[in-house]
């Protein structure tokens, strides 16, 4: 008979940013103080200048997470002056000069068995110019500027919508340390020094400037830099810059007074691309190119062009290394965020994949010097889900449309890993999308992504020939004014976020 591995009696995180408080937050909120203590060991924030740690997005969640994961988001969009999204605008990756939308939730309605995209394969034929993201919700309240949550009742067209969080890392760190810190998690000034081991590889205690503290279990939150992984017998990193090419990043944040529209926005250049994250006040802009082909100079130029007339300020740069952790979890120790994985955010995000790391860990909890069960099974899902995000962010590059740019020649020149191989294929042939365990993201958004770089399937399901051609636009119409009718009642996004703020600024006056 296995035995069961008892909860540990101590777990110690290192980490001083998003990650590391994420964790405590989690943790604490699941195991009992009685049985279990959480230190966080506050290393040195330099070492977590990581690419993505300025501000990111929470994209849908496909499935509910486990419950320590579930935040008031009122109250984390209005303590952290975050914002809803609705997608991703996407300018110059199917062209230089094109932009398309990729909307979160779902695009048009069946008719009986017939799915919408192959009535819009149909009509297509039939000479109709039908485009995917007109007949979405998503896409066309955040196009008009507005938002509201989708609701309870599954039969109104709001259901149709998913929406995500952008929020400010640095704030939304802070607000999860105060919420373990009250839940009785404790902290400890760093600098992390190093990893007591024992003979077998486990993780005994960690140095800690003068102090010397042991654990069981051993949370690495260090970033890229994953610090506790330095003397491990297999640290071993699968590199992605054959399919995710950027390896540097610039970026900054200009201040507007503006309401943030709901959605960011992925602007493609010569040599890569601008990440535009809006919030309350504050955009976040973030670049990344490919040192060979551009220089941070002519980086920093672009990203200055692309604040406006505005001054940029909090300006970083640094390496990025695109991949992740073949081993997340070895032995007692468990690398959390951009230790564990980072992933190029054109489609996915970082802090998505945190969440879903964390998601896995507490459901495989209690886990020790000795969850060796655990360790796989957490292995294996968060490896499948890493990789299909990066097959997701590996298509954007693999289907540009740009031509004559040396970089996105070459991108459009990769080859296929073999999942992803298969997938487009199967569009390819009769418009069907091949969806693996652990899947990040939902089947529209794949659609959408093949159709808006012009892959059209070579034939519509047989069941949309079961349709007159006049029936088959009465429904798409149909389907439109529903949803133009739906937005006129939406709010304004800036509206509904004000809503949200003044119970705060309030409280913060009295």
């Amino acid at each position: 008979m296995t035995e069961i591995p008892p909860v540990p009696s101590r777990i110690v995180i290192v980490g001083s940013g998003l990650a590391a408080w994420m964790a405590a937050s989690a943790l604490a909120r699941t195991l009992s103080r009685r049985d279990c203590s959480i230190c966080v060991v506050r290393d040195d924030p330099d070492h977590g200048n990581d690419a993505c740690e300025v501000a990111d997005s929470r994209l849908p969640l496909i499935e509910p997470g486990h419950f320590a994961l579930e935040l008031d988001e009122d109250a984390v969009i209005a303590r952290t002056r975050g914002s809803f999204t609705y997608g991703i605008a996407l300018s110059g990756w199917s062209d230089a000069g094109a932009t398309w939308f990729h909307p979160f939730g779902s695009v048009g309605a069946n008719l009986g068995p017939v799915s919408f995209h192959h009535i819009v394969m149909r009509l297509r034929r039939e000479g109709f110019p039908l485009r995917l993201a007109n007949y979405s919700l998503a896409a066309l309240a955040a196009q008009a500027g507005r938002f509201a949550r989708p609701g309870n009742e599954p039969r109104s067209v709001l259901s149709t919508c998913r929406y995500g969080l952008q929020v400010d890392c640095a704030r939304l760190a802070g607000m999860l340390k105060a919420e373990a810190e009250s839940a009785g998690v404790t902290s400890l000034p760093g600098p992390f020094v190093r990893a007591e081991r024992q003979h077998e590889g486990a993780i005994s205690a960690i140095l800690c400037g003068n102090d010397r503290i042991e654990g069981e279990l051993f949370l690495d939150c260090t970033g890229t830099a994953a610090r506790l992984l330095h003397d491990a017998t297999d640290n071993s990193w699968e590199d992605w810059s054959l399919r995710l090419p950027c390896n540097r990043f610039v970026s900054g944040r200009i201040d507007t007074r503006h309401a943030p529209p709901p959605y960011s926005i992925a602007a493609a250049h010569r040599a890569g691309w601008v990440r535009h994250l809006p919030l309350q006040g504050t955009i976040c802009l973030t670049g990344f190119h490919r040192s060979d082909l551009m220089s941070e100079d002519e980086a920093l130029h672009i990203l200055r062009k692309s604040a406006g007339n505005n001054d940029l300020s909090d300006v970083r740069s640094g390496p990025v290394r695109f991949g992740r952790r073949t081993r997340a979890w070895q032995g007692n120790c468990v690398t959390i965020g951009a230790a564990a994985a980072l992933i190029d955010p054109v489609a996915t995000s970082n802090l998505h994949l945190m969440r879903a790391s964390m998601d896995h860990l507490l459901r495989l909890l209690p886990g020790g010097r000795k969850a060796d069960v655990e360790a796989r099974e957490f292995n294996r899902l968060t490896g499948l889900q890493c990789d299909h995000a990066r097959d997701f962010a590996t298509l954007h590059y693999k289907l540009n449309g740009r031509h004559g740019d040396p970089f996105w020649d070459e991108c459009r020149a990769m080859s296929l890993p073999a999942s992803l191989d298969y997938k487009f294929r199967s569009y390819e042939s009769r418009g069907r999308i091949a969806l693996y365990d652990e899947e990040p993201l939902e089947e529209t958004s794949w659609l959408n992504l093949f159709d808006e770089h012009g892959v059209r399937p070579r034939r519509h399901s047989p069941l949309a020939d079961g349709f007159t051609t006049a029936e088959l636009q009465a429904h798409v119409e149909r389907v439109r004014a529903i949803m133009l009718d739906e937005l006129a009642r939406m709010p304004m996004h800036g509206d509904y976020l004000a809503r949200l703020q003044a119970p705060v600024e309030h409280r913060t006056s009295q």
